[in-house]
């Protein structure tokens, strides 16, 4: 062949290479994006106080607080269910780079879910409560396990592998220390 067609085959090659990686790169960028700032407003919103009941809000500064743990309350709410549909919406119109990510570890489907059963957690807080805030620190486990990235362990039986510490000052100290022989004992035993 000439020259020429190869200098078109390996540009065409490169040129078509970079479109699918641009068409598999952006939505992964973008997943991890979400990932983010999911973990950053959870994180934000660990912290937030929930709403009191109303009736106990007697004083200008009692009601203020009570109007803006409402605000953040449904602040969150909002957030999470954004984020859970945005993840959603990327699994369902790239099914390709949905079945890579799981392969790899990060379930989307399952991020996206979680994030909105704590977004319909948050819309039930009216009240601060014992049973709301152990709702609330589960939900909130289960988003962190379900935006972690980590694979299943294989469970072929034929690949158990025992992991045991290691202690390489002990290691050294184990093996006996030989002593140094005169030059003439180490010459004799070769011959």
């Amino acid at each position: 062949m000439q020259w020429y067609v190869y200098l078109v085959t390996v540009s065409a090659v490169a040129f078509w290479g970079r479109i699918a990686v641009e068409f598999i790169s952006r939505p992964i960028r973008t997943i991890f994006r979400l990932r983010r700032r999911a973990l950053a407003w959870m994180l934000a919103f660990c912290k937030t106080s929930l709403p009191q009941p109303r009736e106990l809000a007697v004083s200008s500064l009692q009601i203020r607080e009570y109007d803006e743990a409402v605000r953040n309350v449904t602040q969150a709410q909002r957030v999470f269910r954004d984020l859970g549909v945005q993840l959603l919406a990327i699994g369902e119109s790239d099914p390709a780079v949905r079945k890579m990510l799981v392969f790899f570890g990060l379930d989307i489907d399952r991020a996206g879910e979680k994030l909105i059963n704590l977004s319909e957690i948050y819309a039930k807080a009216t009240i601060d409560s014992e049973e709301l805030r152990l709702e609330l620190a589960t939900a909130i486990l289960d988003v962190r396990s379900a935006l972690a990235v980590s694979r299943d362990r294989s469970r072929n039986n034929l690949m158990k592998v025992r992991v045991e510490p290691m202690n390489l000052f002990r290691a050294g100290a184990a093996r006996p220390r030989m002593k140094a022989k005169p030059m003439r004992q180490m010459t004799a035993a070769w011959r």
